[in-house]
């Protein structure tokens, strides 16, 4: 497996949380001092969060919507010439997460709002090259509860509503040649082996995110799962934890950030408990030759983070 091929995901630098100063890192100025540093860390492709807020509101030199690159840059060529200067070669991937937009019990402004935004996504991941697109199939669990008491009883309902979303966006994935990929999530609805409710009705070009800290927080064996659907996997999430859902955290309405303790529940690649080691190894055997994302998107320094996960990576040999 070619080492030097791995992405690291842009979600290593989170405005909403770090220090020291949000209006730090909503400068276009910080993302462009931060490209060359990710190379020099060994990293020649990234990962962009697709984030719809910083299009209500936010300074537009966040790269993280297509409406701030074109604000910024006006076309998605001319911030790859960016990347491309600052030593970034690739645009591995876009991610995509709709839990912004379960803000009421109105399902209808839920789906609107995420099938438009995911298709703006969808397209920007095309502009940009990558190769995947990888969304999550639905919000925190608790967030929809909250909303919606009677989850349970209207699950079937909402099961098809984005069943019949991802039918959409997998046929113009596949029409602009990225490939469209479901993300794991603990939190989710389709959390774990659920994931293959939706699966399975879609096309067979739609695949499998296998994220390691997700897989294993929801109680899933990582070397079992990645071996029975090793011919699902669109692409891997390299993440890290030491967190044990002992107190049904996944069902809470913020499961990042758990009310019953005083934790984090990732950590950055390398130094929480899973063997990541492994993973590339076990992929490696069984012939994996997909995008592999570095993804430390809760780290309290992430330019540390970028070191330590390379350090990481130089363990493990090409």
């Amino acid at each position: 497996m070619n080492l030097d091929a791995f992405a690291i995901s842009l979600d290593l630098i989170n405005r909403h949380y770090q220090e020291p100063n949000r209006n730090r890192y909503e400068g276009k100025y910080f993302w462009e001092e931060l490209y060359p540093l990710i190379s020099a860390s060994g990293f020649r492709s990234i990962e962009i969060p697709y984030e719809p807020v910083w299009q209500f509101g936010g300074r537009s030199g966040v790269p993280m919507n297509r409406y701030c690159i074109n604000t910024k840059y006006e076309t998605a060529a001319n911030y790859r010439e960016v990347l491309s200067a600052g030593g970034i070669y690739r645009v591995a991937g876009v991610t995509f997460d709709p839990n912004l937009f379960m803000r009421n019990d109105n399902l209808g402004f839920y789906f609107g709002a995420t099938g438009h935004f995911a298709n703006e996504a969808l397209a920007h991941a095309a502009d940009l090259g990558a190769e995947y697109f990888a969304i999550s199939p639905s919000p925190y669990y608790g967030r929809v509860a909250h909303y919606h008491p009677n989850l349970e009883a209207e699950a079937e309902s909402f099961t098809e509503r984005v069943t019949e979303l991802l039918q959409g966006l997998a046929a113009k994935a596949e029409a602009s040649g990225v490939r469209l990929v479901l993300r794991n999530e603990f939190w989710s609805l389709f959390r774990g082996e659920r994931i293959f409710q939706l699966l399975d009705t879609l096309p067979d070009s739609v695949k499998l995110d296998v994220d390691t800290a997700n897989l294993t927080i929801a109680g899933i064996s990582l070397s079992d799962f990645i071996v029975a659907h090793s011919n699902r996997i669109g692409c891997v999430h390299l993440t890290d934890t030491s967190f044990e859902d002992t107190a049904e955290t996944w069902r809470s309405p913020n499961p990042e950030f758990p009310d019953n303790r005083a934790t984090q529940v990732f950590r950055d690649p390398g130094t929480g408990s899973i063997d990541l080691p492994q993973v590339i190894s076990l992929l490696d055997g069984l012939g994996y030759q997909g995008p592999m994302t570095c993804s430390a998107r809760q780290t309290r320094d992430p330019f540390r983070a970028l070191l330590r996960i390379r350090a990481l990576l130089n363990t493990l040999q090409n």
